[in-house]
């Protein structure tokens, strides 16, 4: 069986996809791109693609992205404050193209690379990997993401593994709704779905750069079979404080 451990490196892999993916398209103005700094206190080691809660360790997770035009890369680090030997210490980096291909639809093709960091700086379970994102804005309340995580695809390619996330994201008054749906699954293993529920409070501003929000989710595990290892069923608290970095040209 698959373990949880394997589940959440697969889903570690695009930490960072989903907040790129909500950026709005940037347009010709006297800001060139972004850079913005995220720092996350997380209560509960967690995949947030794949749909795996493996602890309840607190946890850091500090993410670097860059945006240029439609292009962009990121890069996040991990650490479990209680066992550094966890798979929530890692680090992955990923660059990605954006394809506008309509005023409310755009698909963005992400290339990178995961180090586990259980035991060294470059785990054997480290490899190579790719994503898509297609993201679908209904309407200024409401958003619709899919996203497809492609793993192992070199050194581990007899066990390539593929990852699926659906959410929906809804504005309700000042606060953001977000229910996602899992589907995960590694050659030879079974498959496993998740099933969470999160909501986002509004922005707390402390500088005109520095902002906090804190977001709480509801995870169950909903497949005949479970990941070995994985919480079946478990809530995750979040304090996330964004910083952009950006400088404004004129």
């Amino acid at each position: 069986m698959i373990s949880a451990g394997r589940l959440l490196c697969l889903g570690c892999l695009a930490i960072g996809l989903k907040s790129m993916a909500q950026q709005p398209v940037s347009k010709a103005d006297k800001q060139p791109y972004s850079l913005s700094l995220t720092p996350k206190l997380h209560s509960t080691g967690h995949s947030p693609y794949s749909g795996v809660y493996l602890n309840h360790d607190p946890n850091l997770e500090i993410g670097l992205s860059f945006k240029y035009k439609q292009m962009g890369g990121f890069i996040t680090k991990n650490l479990d404050f209680v066992d550094v030997h966890s798979p929530v210490n890692y680090t992955s980096i990923g660059v990605y193209k954006s394809f506008q291909l309509s005023e409310s639809f755009k698909i963005m093709p992400y290339v990178g690379y995961f180090f586990g960091q259980s035991h060294s700086f470059r785990d054997d379970n480290s490899d190579m990997w790719s994503g898509v994102v297609m993201q679908l804005k209904v309407n200024p309340w409401l958003t619709l993401d899919n996203t497809a995580l492609f793993g192992n695809l070199i050194k581990h390619h007899t066990h390539a593994s593929v990852a699926n996330r659906v959410n929906a994201t809804a504005l309700v008054g000042k606060f953001k709704l977000d229910a996602y749906v899992w589907y995960a699954h590694s050659l030879r293993a079974p498959h496993f779905v998740s099933a969470s529920l999160a909501i986002t409070s509004p922005d707390w501003v402390i500088t005109p750069s520095i902002s906090a929000r804190v977001q709480v989710a509801m995870l169950q595990q909903i497949a005949n079979k479970t990941p070995e290892g994985a919480i079946y069923r478990g809530a995750l608290m979040s304090l996330i404080i964004p910083i952009d970095l950006s400088t404004t040209r004129d």
